[in-house]
């Protein structure tokens, strides 16, 4: 992936007014899919604004966890109006919330990591110098987030991708109503989901990449219910809680394969290479319990 990326970031004259949150509770049925995405895409932008302006001068680990949640809604919401965008409009936005999700989350990776050597360091790993190097990457990502998410270049990017897809969605689809069309979306992410958890329940113990596809498409589909769930008919709060529940064994999962990942990957200088290994027996024995608590809690959603 290219850290680097640049998104050209003009101000336009005319702005979404992404600093007024609307609610959702006021969408209905036949609200139209125009005037829908701007209600629902206003709240979750003024959350990655706060976000990115408070990690501006702050790195508390919560706060890069929000800005990467926002990002990943963002893009789960482009997702859903694409028929109508266009491969124009929401391809490049959903490859820059992508870009900016990943930044944040270098910090977030590293406060996970983190707490998992601590853990390890409890329960008896002589590995006090990785633990410190930990801290230090932790420190370098901080400036690395801080440095590529400029908050004035945030809200920019945000108020001009916003404003392009509402002006597109006026003129493509006009004053269409929004709820047959949110639960056509919705199916197409559901039939995803259920595709991709039968593919990870074939075997006992799911491989790695078939449960990290399952929880993509599983929060995928978490944060559509909870966009749509006011237009669409029938409660679906039962639906959203088991898929949260999976969520968070599947996250509890991906926590320790994605640390695991991140220190094989990592230059330790001064760590010495016995220390590293000693980690990463550590999280391979998690990863195992974790995994297997994963798979089990997929072979019951794909039944």
């Amino acid at each position: 992936m290219d850290m680097d990326g640049d998104w050209p970031l003009p101000r336009p004259t005319t702005r979404f007014k992404i600093g007024r949150k609307r609610s959702a509770g006021s969408l209905t049925k036949t609200s139209s899919i125009a005037s829908t995405f701007s209600s629902l895409a206003a709240p979750v932008v003024a959350e990655a604004v706060q976000q990115a302006r408070a990690l501006s001068v702050e790195s508390r680990p919560e706060g890069f966890h929000q800005l990467r949640i926002a990002f990943r809604k963002l893009r789960a919401l482009y997702w859903a109006y694409s028929p109508y965008l266009g491969e124009a409009t929401s391809a490049p936005a959903i490859e820059e919330f992508k870009r900016l999700a990943a930044v944040a989350g270098g910090t977030r990776d590293w406060d996970i990591a983190g707490g998992l050597l601590n853990d390890a360091l409890e329960s008896g790993a002589s590995i006090e110098t990785l633990v410190a190097a930990a801290r230090e990457k932790r420190a370098e990502a901080v400036v690395h987030s801080q440095t590529m998410i400029q908050s004035d270049a945030v809200e920019a990017f945000l108020n001009d991708v916003l404003l392009r897809a509402q002006t597109t969605l006026e003129s493509s689809c006009g004053e269409l109503p929004v709820r047959a069309f949110a639960r056509k979306r919705l199916r197409l992410a559901q039939r995803t989901l259920r595709k991709r958890s039968r593919r990870a329940a074939r075997h006992e113990i799911a491989h790695e990449e078939a449960l990290h596809d399952v929880r993509k498409a599983g929060k995928k589909l978490r944060y559509l219910l909870e966009f749509f769930q006011p237009v669409v008919k029938g409660g679906h709060d039962r639906t959203i809680k088991a898929l949260t529940a999976v969520q968070n064994k599947l996250g509890q999962f991906n926590d320790i394969a994605a640390s695991e990942t991140l220190i094989r990957s990592t230059s330790f200088d001064a760590v010495p290479a016995a220390v590293v290994e000693e980690s990463l027996r550590w999280l391979e024995g998690q990863k195992c319990r974790r995994m297997r608590a994963a798979s089990r809690r997929v072979r019951a959603l794909s039944e």
